[in-house]
């Protein structure tokens, strides 16, 4: 089917073009091959893209309404038709864009779990409760996503040089193969040191490799790890509540601005491609900090597997 080859061809470009996440290119691909299968349901199999006009847009739209999806999911799904239809467009795919006048149901920011210092903490102190090597290795992980704000995903793919414990910075690739530096707390030094020089090779093994945070067998951790073993230690801490690695880099981004550091200093470590974004942390009056969800980082759980 035409359909799902061009939809193929659209990834791609996502993927090398725009330098777009793994994750952000799996949520494009779940939304649109549901777009896809309405297609299926809807359109003859021989039409084309040319087919396809505003009012085949509002039946999909409709008809994810009536499924019950909530307005931000239907917000992402038209976010995803809007990228894809301007792509067509520019290919000469289609000569209108049905999307175009299209309008996303109005979706309230919400605010996104944050942890107090005395719960990072703790969650950081229940690594204790495993057995080397991985205490080591996991305390330092967790440090060094709290300390710099990363993201998971630039959190498993460093590699030693990117440590500078002279320094005491660590530089990571960013989206769109952005490089940045960010400061590593004391605790985050001496945590990097003990795993560095007394776990890693043990973890290591017979493997060569520079990828800093590795499994049992020597290769790198997956995203998926990561996540297990946040919301292990959450558990083993008290903590209620969904806590995911994301909420330390939530965390961490309230906490440096609620400390008094620059707002487009923290932006630089964290990332951010816009100044709002780190804005929307900033304490407000009255202590009550209203920071809402990065509207531009997509973070979808991974399929669930044993942290290793």
């Amino acid at each position: 089917m035409q359909w799902q080859s061009t939809i193929e061809e659209f990834l791609k470009f996502l993927e090398t073009e725009r330098s777009s996440s793994v994750n952000t290119v799996l949520a494009y691909k779940n939304d649109l091959g549901q777009f896809t299968e309405y297609l299926t349901q809807n359109i003859s199999a021989e039409s084309d893209w040319m087919a396809i006009n505003q009012e085949t847009i509002v039946g999909y739209v409709d008809a994810l309404t009536q499924k019950g999806y909530t307005k931000s999911t239907i917000a992402r799904k038209i976010a995803a038709l809007k990228t894809l239809f301007h792509w067509l467009n520019q290919r000469g795919l289609m000569h209108d864009d049905p999307t175009l006048r299209l309008k996303s149901p109005r979706v309230d920011k919400r605010m996104p779990r944050l942890l107090t210092q005395q719960e990072v903490n703790s969650l950081i102190d229940a690594t204790a409760q495993v057995q080397l090597p991985r205490a080591a290795r996991d305390r330092a992980l967790l440090e060094v996503v709290y300390s710099t704000g990363m993201r998971v995903s630039e959190a498993i793919n460093l590699r030693l040089g990117d440590i500078d414990l002279e320094t005491n910075e660590v530089r990571c690739m960013g989206r769109g193969n952005r490089q940045r530096k960010a400061p590593l707390l004391p605790r985050a030094v001496n945590a990097i040191r003990e795993y560095l020089e007394h776990a890693r090779v043990e973890l290591m093994g017979n493997v060569s490799t520079d990828f800093v945070f590795l499994n049992p067998q020597g290769t790198k951790l997956t995203r998926q790890a990561v996540w297990l073993m946040t919301r292990q230690y959450a558990k083993a801490a008290g903590i209620e509540g969904e806590v995911t690695p994301h909420t330390l880099r939530h965390s961490r981004a309230a906490h440096m601005l609620g400390d008094g550091q620059d707002v487009r200093r923290v932006q630089e470590w964290l990332g951010h491609a816009n100044l709002a974004t780190t804005q929307m942390y900033q304490p407000r009056a009255g202590g009550d900090n209203k920071a809402a969800s990065e509207s531009r980082e997509l973070e979808v759980p991974p399929v669930s597997q044993q942290p290793s």
